[in-house]
């Protein structure tokens, strides 16, 4: 504990204690004129220690008072505690010099001392019990008895019930049963006020007064320790600059705190991220998920009194994809009728933080892309804007031009792939068996089409053909029993091939020759 010492007394204090022990031994022998100068000597030592003291409090109460104008918040609650300190000092150090004064009185009557220093019938055996009221309930002795009591409990709370403490004041200000001048236990009002020289009884309460006194300077002491019980002792001291961020967007603000960073080169922190201990203060980690994602810890270091201070941390970093820009700027179009995908990114900018919107159509976010589903218009303008530092700010807008989806081509599905006449060779059950589809070649737009009929034109070998239609995408089965009757060589046409889907139409069909 900080500032503190087990033990409050001073060597001299302790020779004081111990002559007036051996002095009250030797009253049970004999009360000599030499044995009640001996007090008187030990009172006047007593006396100029807490003139002593009183001057050191009083430099102690005005550190406290210092150290609260320099810093109210962090010394208020000690400085308020070292006050109640001194009020409740001030009161037991009265009350026991109100009972020396009042000894003397009924000692030396007319000729008292009534500064309550001076006694002249020292050996008087009756005032002090006289004073104490010792057959009285209620009485002076008893109220004593009970203020002493009052003060270490008092005394004992402020050291937070130390054990250490509490048994250095349990001692220093025993109350307890003990025996008087003639061997017997007795209560303590007795043992300290029958039967005993008037000079020795103002000893002792000068003794009380002096611990009082130094318990005093003990405590305050004890809360001065306390103002600075979270500090750290450091031998370095720079400037640091701390960004918000180092990437700063057109038209936006840089925003830092310059920082006072104090250190102690001489202890080394301990420091753990996510629970785990690192082996700098460096943070360094892969990043392979996008998205948001909290990051606490804790830095932990002993502070000058050789306890572990501990300070936790916590924030959340953002993982964006890698992206570049690249534009076509001659193939900016969007088509009508189609849910056009779209990615949409500002580096260095959580995706979350951003806003999108459309003038010419609609723009929603599905999963990671955007879907742009533009009107009549001829054109399409989507602006993007970004949540930056609490406010939403523009980060820009592209001008689309907006065109008819192009026409699909007609395939003949088999086996899952898409089949043209002369592509690959295929056999007759296969052609047979086919459907009928509708979709862009080599993907290039991702469209869903659905064809809703097509008219079977077979060659009759003379120059015509025979035609039958189809409600569907598939062969009807008598078209099927006719293309598996029909020679090899047979041409066949597949024609008016109707679809469905973002856009509707007809398509045509390659004649197919029968293998």
């Amino acid at each position: 504990m900080g500032g503190a010492k087990n033990c409050p007394e001073t060597p001299r204090q302790k020779m004081i204690g111990m002559m007036y022990l051996v002095l009250t031994a030797m009253l049970a022998l004999n009360v000599s004129a030499d044995i009640l100068n001996g007090f008187s000597m030990v009172d006047n030592s007593l006396l100029n220690s807490i003139r002593n003291a009183n001057i050191r409090n009083e430099g102690l109460h005005d550190d406290m008072q210092y150290l609260y104008e320099q810093n109210p918040q962090k010394v208020g609650e000690w400085l308020e505690k070292s006050k109640r300190v001194k009020e409740e000092s001030d009161k037991m150090f009265n009350l026991l010099q109100e009972f020396k004064t009042g000894i003397i009185r009924l000692a030396d009557g007319k000729e008292a001392d009534t500064a309550g220093i001076v006694i002249v019938k020292k050996d008087n055996l009756d005032v002090a019990g006289q004073y104490a009221e010792l057959s009285t309930t209620g009485a002076r002795g008893q109220q004593l008895k009970d203020a002493i009591k009052d003060y270490r409990l008092f005394v004992e709370e402020m050291f937070d019930n130390d054990s250490n403490k509490v048994q250095i004041y349990e001692s220093m200000f025993n109350t307890d049963p003990s025996e008087n001048s003639h061997g017997e236990v007795v209560d303590w009002v007795n043992a300290t006020f029958e039967s005993m020289p008037a000079v020795a009884v103002i000893t002792m309460l000068s003794k009380y007064q002096s611990d009082v006194r130094a318990t005093e300077a003990e405590l305050i002491n004890y809360f001065k320790s306390k103002t600075d019980a979270g500090d750290f002792r450091v031998n370095k001291i720079t400037a640091k600059l701390i960004p918000v961020s180092k990437h700063v967007i057109q038209g936006g603000r840089y925003h830092a705190e310059i920082a006072l960073m104090a250190v102690d080169t001489t202890k080394v922190p301990e420091y753990y991220l996510n629970g785990n201990k690192l082996d700098t203060c460096i943070v360094d980690f892969a990043c392979g998920s996008i998205g948001t994602f909290p990051i606490k810890g804790q830095l932990e270091l002993t502070d000058q009194y050789g306890e572990k201070q501990v300070f936790p941390f916590e924030d959340e970093y953002s993982v964006g994809a890698p992206s570049a820009t690249i534009a076509n700027v001659d193939m900016n179009v969007v088509y009508r009728g189609y849910k056009n995908k779209m990615e949409i990114s500002v580096p260095g900018i959580s995706s979350d933080k951003l806003r999108v919107s459309a003038q010419g159509g609609t723009i929603v976010k599905e999963g990671q892309y955007y879907i742009c589903t533009p009107s009549a218009a001829s054109e399409i303008v989507l602006t993007v804007s970004a949540e930056v530092e609490g406010r939403v700010q523009s980060m820009g807008s592209s001008k689309f031009r907006v065109k008819t989806l192009p026409n699909p081509t007609a395939f003949l599905s088999i086996n899952g792939e898409s089949w043209l006449p002369g592509k690959s060779k295929v056999t007759r059950n296969q052609i047979v068996e086919g459907t009928m589809i509708a979709e862009y070649e080599d993907g290039m737009l991702n469209a869903n089409f659905k064809v809703t009929g097509f008219i079977l034109s077979i060659s009759d070998g003379k120059g015509g053909f025979n035609s039958s239609p189809s409600n569907g995408n598939k062969f009807t089965d008598d078209q099927q029993r006719r293309l598996r009757n029909l020679k090899p060589g047979t041409k066949v046409l597949i024609e008016n091939v109707k679809f469905t889907g973002p856009k509707s139409g007809t398509l045509a069909f390659p004649p197919i020759t029968l293998p």
